[in-house]
């Protein structure tokens, strides 16, 4: 098994900390986010000197502050993409993420406008096609109804996958989001496995796994015999001595 950190697990720390922290504790890889406004060339600079010098692989980077359902497409994603690419990493998306309002507390949950689905749909079209030129992954991620109204399921983001049909673009499965939204998070590993190809690790409860009420060893002995052979990505509150508490983790989930 691989296992990588999302850098802001680690909060106020500057980017070579958070690696040399992340390598401390066991892990070979880093995720890591950034934003329209993050100076991309600066960015790259560090993050390189910082994976490399703590011995990570940059596994991958998440698109944040996206709002593809607006009718412009985001004029900075096609640039980080190239500095994604050039960081040797993965793009990782998803198209809204917000805290909705009101809740929606009761399925059948309402469908986002049409006319919102439509700019999505066309937003990933012109990214699948970036990340064709560049031979870039690019990895997307279902959240859950409190996050957003448009990927609130695994099924939706397969079917997504089907209708881009991208090699380069596959799925990220996340524990603590399936927790929410898969009535059985074995089966539904079962349907989505031909595209899934990153998973988040984090409890129901958002913390490190054992700490919730998630059955980690059922999902995790589901993607062996499904033969996942990527990343598995801490992405959770970790209380206590980092270094100390998540190698005890790593331990406890290797077969």
């Amino acid at each position: 098994m691989k296992f990588a950190c999302l850098t802001t697990v680690i909060p106020d720390k500057t980017l070579t900390e958070q690696c040399a922290m992340i390598a401390a504790a066991g892990c070979t890889g880093v995720e890591t986010i950034i934003f329209p406004d993050t100076p991309l060339e600066q960015w790259q600079q560090t993050m390189r000197a910082a994976s490399g010098n703590a011995g990570l692989q940059t596994v991958a980077v998440i698109l944040g502050g996206l709002a593809l359902y607006q009718p412009d497409f985001p004029g900075w994603v096609p640039e980080a993409l190239v500095a994604i690419k050039e960081v040797g990493a993965a793009a990782l998306l998803t198209p809204e993420y917000r805290a909705q309002d009101p809740l929606p507390l009761f399925p059948p949950y309402p469908a986002p406008p049409a006319v919102e689905q439509a700019y999505v749909d066309a937003a990933l079209d012109q990214i699948s096609a970036i990340v064709t030129k560049l031979a870039l992954p690019l990895w997307l991620e279902p959240i859950t109804q409190f996050e957003s109204r448009f990927w609130r399921d695994v099924t939706t983001v397969w079917q997504t996958c089907e209708r881009l049909n991208n090699p380069q673009i596959g799925l990220v499965l996340d524990f603590h989001n399936m927790n929410i939204t898969e009535a059985d998070i074995n089966a539904t590993m079962r349907r989505a496995s031909q595209w899934v190809r990153h998973i988040h690790l984090a409890d129901n409860n958002r913390r490190l796994p054992g700490q919730g009420h998630i059955d980690f060893a059922s999902g995790l002995a589901t993607l062996q015999q499904l033969d996942y052979q990527g990343w598995y990505s801490f992405e959770c509150a970790i209380h206590g001595d980092f270094t100390v508490t998540l190698p005890q983790v790593i331990q406890q989930l290797r077969p």
